[in-house]
């Protein structure tokens, strides 16, 4: 038998407001949850958008390098050419003279010891040195 005077066991009789009000609650944190993970799912978006164009930047930097280390090469080899072409060219071109020993006219006198004396200024100012 049920005594109006004993102890509550914490349970209530749900009605159809309660019903409504915590379907109603349901409705309102499913919502929530969907707005959470459709910002979440934006962000994993985003991010998988940035990732992907790291690394097609990292791929674009690697193709950049081996552009400019091939470029350089090239311009190396194009440098040992260009000497090679202007030693050639020099050595064609050079105006060689003989050794031999300068005829003197009858006009022209040898240099020192019997001809022009050729010292340095120095020497020529400082009677010391002599």
């Amino acid at each position: 038998m049920l005594s109006f005077f004993a102890p509550g066991t914490g349970l209530r009789r749900y009605t159809r407001t309660h019903l409504k009000h915590d379907r109603d609650a349901a409705r309102a944190e499913v919502l929530r949850l969907e707005g959470v993970i459709r910002e979440r799912d934006t962000t994993v978006h985003q991010r998988d958008e940035h990732i992907a164009q790291l690394k097609a930047d990292a791929v674009d930097v690697s193709v950049e390098r081996q552009r400019r280390e091939a470029a350089e090469e090239r311009a190396e080899e194009l440098q040992r050419q260009l000497l090679a072409l202007q030693a050639r060219t020099a050595n064609d071109n050079a105006v060689t003279v003989p050794p031999m020993v300068r005829p003197v006219d009858a006009d022209e006198q040898p240099t020192e010891p019997r001809g022009f004396d050729v010292r340095t200024l120095r020497e020529a100012l400082d009677p010391s040195a002599a």
